[in-house]
C-alpha cells in the first residue's frame, strides 16, 4: 500500500505511478494530494491508483477506498 502524493521533488507522482507500471509491480496506491487540477483525478487513475483524496486526509475518506477492495472491514 502506498499513499502519494503528486507534487514531490525528483519525480512527481504521475511518474511513480507510471514507473510502477512499467515495472510491473503489484502495489494498491491512493493518490494524496492538495494539487487538484483538472484531470489528475482521472489521470491517476489511468495510471492504477486505486483512489485519489484531497488533503487535509481523514479516516472517513480513507476507509471507504480500503474496503472497496478488501483492505479493510
Amino acid at each position: 500500500m502506498i499513499f502519494l502524493d503528486l507534487t514531490m521533488p525528483v519525480m512527481n507522482g504521475f511518474q511513480v505511478l507510471e514507473a510502477i507500471q512499467h515495472e510491473g509491480l503489484d502495489t494498491f496506491v491512493i493518490v494524496v494530494s492538495a494539487d487538484v487540477q483538472c484531470g489528475a483525478v482521472e489521470r491517476a487513475k489511468a495510471l492504477g491508483a486505486i483512489g485519489f483524496i484531497s488533503k487535509p486526509v481523514s479516516p472517513e475518506a480513507i476507509l471507504p477506498i480500503l474496503a472497496e477492495y478488501g483492505l479493510h472491514e
